[in-house]
């Protein structure tokens, strides 16, 4: 099976997680991370470190991340590795209900493409959507 990592700012990775175990009843083999403001860069990396050993299979880990160019996603870069860990920026939780769907049986690359994939799809700008509709 897949890990995975979320690794937010704040709270985020937290709330995440709870709701996604709140929509599917579980979320196996997923792990969440908040980086607060003042956390020490070292000790954030180690946590993500131990986190990485504990959901790692043998199956490979996808790390989830809110923003790129921010500190969770930077902290999390230094741990790719091709074939074994994918870095994934801008987490949602289509995104992550799609990733558990797909945690049991599928190659890491496929799992995380098919993920953001699924994020994508679900950002809308509501009034275009309701714009089309009309016409």
């Amino acid at each position: 099976m897949i890990g995975g990592i979320i690794v937010c700012h704040g709270r985020m990775a937290e709330e995440l997680l709870n709701a996604l175990s709140i929509i599917l009843g579980e979320a196996p083999n997923i792990e969440a991370i908040s980086i607060g403001w003042y956390d020490d860069v070292e000790d954030s990396k180690k946590r993500i470190n131990q986190s990485l050993k504990r959901v790692d299979q043998k199956s490979g880990v996808v790390i989830f991340t809110d923003m790129f160019g921010g500190t969770p996603s930077n902290l999390s870069f230094s741990f790719y590795k091709e074939n074994s860990v994918e870095i994934v920026t801008g987490v949602n939780l289509p995104m992550l209900i799609k990733f558990v769907s797909l945690q049991r049986a599928n190659k890491l690359r496929d799992v995380a493409r098919k993920s953001v994939d699924q994020g994508k799809k679900n950002i809308h700008l509501v009034s275009a959507l309701l714009k089309s509709r009309t016409k």
